[in-house]
């Protein structure tokens, strides 16, 4: 059986194994990667190579606790623009990458403009933050936040259908 993505990606049933395992864990070893998908360490190898040049795989990273880094809390924040013309937009979301605090954002459809994932120390640290990023933007119409009082599901892997 053989998917497609937007792309034009072919992807096929070893693929989609292939895919599964590496979100689930991504220093698996060929070995094991081998032994979980039914195919040689080198065809699972040769994969992987294909699957990160076609951009279906756009990054390895390691999920941090961030309350072991001593950025205990969280905040998403409804971002509203003054202004929604196309440079502006361009200009916020220029502004939005440069910034360490928000680790997500997504330019969203409805009531407001943006829904972001931001990470702080301390509620002061977040204050701070808000100052610069929002007050001292003269495009922020508002912002709302709201505080995440408990983490309830904090997933990464895209599901796929096998």
């Amino acid at each position: 059986m053989k998917k497609s993505t937007d792309h034009k990606t072919e992807l096929d049933t070893f693929d989609l194994k292939l895919l599964g395992a590496v979100q689930e864990n991504n220093q698996l070893t060929a070995q094991q990667l081998s032994e979980r998908v039914n195919l040689s360490s080198m065809s699972c190898l040769r994969r992987l190579k294909r699957l990160r040049e076609a951009k279906v795989i756009v990054k390895d990273v390691s999920v941090v606790d961030p309350s072991r880094v001593g950025k205990s809390m969280t905040m998403l924040a409804l971002v509203s623009l003054e202004r929604e013309r196309a440079d502006m937009i361009d200009d916020f979301k220029r502004a939005v990458m440069q910034a360490p605090e928000i680790i997500q954002c997504h330019y969203v459809t409805g009531d407001v403009d943006f829904v972001m994932m931001i990470s702080a120390s301390s509620m002061p640290d977040y204050e701070n933050f808000t100052r610069h990023f929002f007050f001292g933007n003269n495009n922020v119409r508002r912002f709302n936040t709201l505080v995440v009082m408990n983490q309830l599901k904090f997933a990464m892997p895209i599901p796929l259908d096998l």
